[in-house]
């Protein structure tokens, strides 16, 4: 197995409104690749990035772990870009107010991986928000011929609205703004500082226009119209849009049935839509939460390279 590093220009990413670099790191790991080798790529999860697959555990299964347990058995390329932005993650979605990032992944990265190793099958695969960029961009895109999806952003009613009171505390005393520029001059946040973060980022990747719109009013916290935007992303009603697509894809949807955002309603939903319309797909569960969910890939991965 061999970790390869390169820097690629991330054209669709030039002038976007948050000035982060277009210039993306993207790692690559290697093994024993031949013609037939599938490129799976890895988009992370929120406040996580592509060096973020590489971190060790010495409590739990981390990545590379897997991948070592895996590369006795299979041949594989795993890609992972670098998509983190100054809101500190990505739901890897074409936003005016943060940058074209599903431009990025299906334009950018595929092109400097088609400049590498030629035509082939290529796979998106992710925890959480990257769970929630693999099933948005495979569905859409034919380029795509599949992905796994753990625990990804879905049934938004259950998985966001618990935090907008949490979000709404916080940034009723400062506003958008400021609340982002104490957030980057402090060295430590507390998890509610984080909860809000997460809220505004989200609002700027599903915003309609080149503002962070939140979905909820700072004078009485009470929803807006702005949330109607943010349900017009999640994949339990978006998946009913793309069946003939997903009909033609390896598709793998796990989930921990203690996730503490309560994403296993949403995958469940995904999969019932699915089963419905005799899509064929892998879906699991598992007695996990949201967090260190490694090893799930050893159930996931090997549907994915059987056959290669």
């Amino acid at each position: 197995m061999e970790i390869k590093r390169y820097k690629i220009d991330g054209e669709s990413l030039r002038n976007n409104r948050l000035n982060d670099d277009f210039k993306r790191d993207l790692i690559v790991i290697e093994n024993n690749v031949n013609d037939r080798t599938p490129v799976l790529i890895g988009l992370a999860g929120f406040f996580g990035s592509s060096e973020s697959f590489l971190n060790r555990s010495y409590t739990g299964m981390d990545f590379l772990s897997v991948l070592n347990i895996i590369s006795k058995d299979y041949s594989f390329i795993i890609a992972l870009p670098d998509t983190m932005t100054s809101l500190r993650g990505n739901q890897y979605l074409n936003s005016m107010a943060v940058g074209n990032y599903e431009d990025f992944i299906v334009k950018d990265v595929l092109k400097h991986l088609d400049d590498l190793y030629g035509p082939r099958d290529k796979y998106l695969f992710g925890k959480s928000s990257g769970g929630f960029g693999a099933i948005n961009l495979s569905m859409k895109h034919d380029e795509f011929s599949g992905f796994i999806d753990i625990s990804g952003d879905s049934y938004f009613y259950y998985s966001y609205l618990n935090d907008f009171p949490v979000a709404y505390n916080i940034l009723k005393k400062t506003g958008i703004d400021d609340f982002i520029d104490n957030f980057n001059k402090k060295y430590i946040h507390s998890n509610d500082e984080l909860t809000a973060m997460n809220i505004v980022a989200m609002s700027a990747f599903y915003s309609r226009n080149d503002k962070i719109n939140l979905p909820f009013d700072l004078s009485d916290g009470s929803l807006n119209q702005y949330w109607n935007d943010w349900l017009s992303f999640d994949p339990v009603s978006t998946v009913n849009n793309y069946l003939e697509n997903l009909r033609k894809k390896r598709i793998v949807l796990q989930t921990g049935i203690h996730d503490e955002f309560k994403m296993y309603i949403g995958m469940k939903i995904i999969s019932r839509t699915l089963e419905r319309n005799n899509i064929d797909h892998v879906y699991i569960e598992y007695d996990a939460g949201h967090f260190n969910t490694n090893h799930f890939y050893l159930d996931s991965i090997p549907v994915i390279l059987k056959n290669y």
